[in-house]
C-alpha cells in the first residue's frame, strides 16, 4: 500500500515538474517570438530607409499605433542632414522628411516637460496619427496614472491629450 502511494506521489510530481518545464520554455519562445518580430519590422523600415531614401546611418528606432500601425526612423545622410522617415506597413506609404520641416524629438522632450512637471516620461515616438506625422509622449504621473500626449510632428502643437489612465 506504501509503495502505490509513493509511486502515486513521484507519478504526480513528474507531472507537474513537466507542466512547469513546458510552461516555462512556451513562455520564452512566446517572448522570442514576440521580440523577434518587432526587430524584424526594424530591420525592414532600416533596408526601405537606405534604398529609397538618402538615409545612410540610422540613429532611432521608434512604432506608434493609435489606429494606423506606423514604423519611423531618425538617421542622416551621406552629407550628415537629418532626416525622418516614417513608413506605413500596411498601406506601404513612406514619407520622408528633413529635420528642418518638423520638430525634433529633443525639443518634444522639452516642451511635454515644461508643461507636465509632475510626470516622468516612459518613452517619446515617432508615428502617424489621423494622416499626419505626430511624436508621442508617454509618461507616468507621480500618483502611478499613466497618460500620452500627441503632438504635430511640423510644428509641435499639441493635438490630442489622454491623462489619469
Amino acid at each position: 500500500m506504501i509503495q502505490d502511494d509513493t509511486r502515486q506521489t513521484l507519478k504526480f510530481i513528474s507531472w507537474v515538474i513537466g507542466i512547469i518545464v513546458i510552461a516555462f520554455v512556451a513562455s520564452i519562445l512566446i517572448f522570442y517570438y514576440a521580440g523577434s518580430r518587432s526587430h524584424g519590422n526594424n530591420q525592414k523600415i532600416a533596408e526601405i530607409a537606405r534604398t529609397k531614401t538618402p538615409i545612410k546611418n540610422i540613429q532611432s528606432y521608434y512604432h506608434l499605433d493609435r489606429g494606423t500601425s506606423s514604423y519611423a526612423i531618425t538617421g542622416t545622410g551621406k552629407k550628415g542632414k537629418r532626416y525622418y522617415f516614417v513608413y506605413l506597413p500596411n498601406s506601404k506609404k513612406a514619407y520622408l522628411y528633413p529635420a528642418n520641416k518638423g520638430i525634433s524629438e529633443a525639443y518634444i522632450k522639452n516642451k511635454f516637460k515644461s508643461s507636465h512637471s509632475d510626470a516622468t516620461i516612459n518613452h517619446i515616438n515617432l508615428g502617424w496619427y489621423k494622416g499626419q506625422a505626430v511624436w508621442e509622449v508617454a509618461y507616468k504621473k507621480h500618483n502611478g496614472n499613466l497618460g500620452y500626449t500627441i503632438y504635430e510632428f511640423k510644428d509641435g502643437n499639441d493635438i490630442s491629450e489622454v491623462d489619469n489612465l
